[in-house]
């Protein structure tokens, strides 16, 4: 268990203290079950410069962008939902208010493994995608979400072993999301379109036509790559609904339905290589850094449930 967990499920410890003080009775339930999680819509920016502006590729500085060399580089992604394993375990009490209170630790684990082209972003990205790059694509992998959860049930009045209930709760969650992407330039240096002389200003002074083509050789099939594992800490909430069937007075077993919802995503990290040489672009430059953000961290699951009162 980080070191996230532990302070988390310390709060809740001491949250719950005050109430535990006058329960009912106690109970500790484990869980095993599906969880689908849902689609996700992506948003990325970097700080990255123009080609143009790359002390790698323009080593004699022979080439200024038109536009200059800013630095707001912007896309989308989408990526379809996917299936995994959701396991927990709580530890609760009845009150003597007619509700139960419980501190819950679960895991979601879903394997999204989606690839996604790039097909949304900023003048810039668009641009090379439609003229000069041959591959441009994404790919989410595992998403594996740790949640310390309170929640609060009300168990429904009803006779015989059926104990349907419904609640809701609050939480924190760390998230890991496997992330990769490659970003190929096409092989060949007619095909790149990047010191165009409506794009490019020649400062040389030698053969322009010449020195534009070299230019085109040396950015052709260079790669932008990634394969990163982003996390963040991440506030949740959830909605829950369940009926247990009580086996004796103390054991029961259980079917548990949930929706949870978390707070929005993000993670920065360079890239592991930018057009081909180290994520910067030259010497004593700063360090080219991605964000990947989503607000799309959600999930249902079905869960079956043991639970024993003490």
């Amino acid at each position: 268990m980080n070191r996230f967990a532990v302070t988390a499920l310390s709060v809740l410890i001491l949250i719950l203290i005050p109430f535990s003080l006058k329960a009912q009775q106690f109970y500790i339930s484990t869980e095993l079950g599906l969880g689908i999680g849902n689609s996700l819509d992506t948003y990325y920016s970097d700080n990255d410069s123009p080609t143009l502006c790359d002390g790698y590729i323009d080593s004699e500085d022979l080439f200024d962008p038109v536009n200059g060399c800013s630095t707001d580089s912007t896309w989308e992604n989408s990526f379809d939902g996917s299936t995994g394993i959701i396991a927990g375990a709580a530890l609760g009490f009845s009150t003597n208010f007619g509700a139960r209170i419980e501190a819950e630790y679960f895991n979601l684990g879903a394997q999204y493994d989606t690839v996604s082209d790039i097909g949304r972003g900023g003048e810039d990205i668009i641009d090379k995608s439609n003229q000069e790059l041959a591959r441009s694509e994404e790919r989410i992998g595992n998403v594996n979400i740790n949640s310390l959860f309170i929640n609060v049930y009300y168990d429904l009045p009803v006779s015989g072993q059926l104990r349907p209930y419904i609640g809701g709760g609050m939480g924190f969650a760390t998230a890991k999301v496997d992330y990769s992407s490659i970003w190929t330039r096409n092989i060949n240096p007619d095909a790149i379109t990047t010191a165009d002389a409506g794009k490019a200003i020649y400062k040389g002074s030698g053969d322009e036509a010449t020195d534009r083509q070299n230019l085109h050789t040396k950015i052709a099939g260079t790669t932008t790559t990634e394969n990163n594992t982003l996390e963040d800490t991440v506030l949740g909430y959830q909605a829950v609904i369940g009926v247990d069937y009580m086996l004796t007075e103390s054991t029961s077993i259980g079917v548990k339905g949930r929706w949870v919802k978390y707070a929005e995503f993000s993670d920065s990290d360079e890239w592991d290589q930018l057009r081909s040489h180290v994520s910067n672009n030259g010497p004593g430059t700063d360090t080219v850094e991605y964000t990947a953000k989503t607000d799309d961290l959600s999930a249902w699951g079905v869960s079956l449930l043991m639970k024993y009162a003490f």
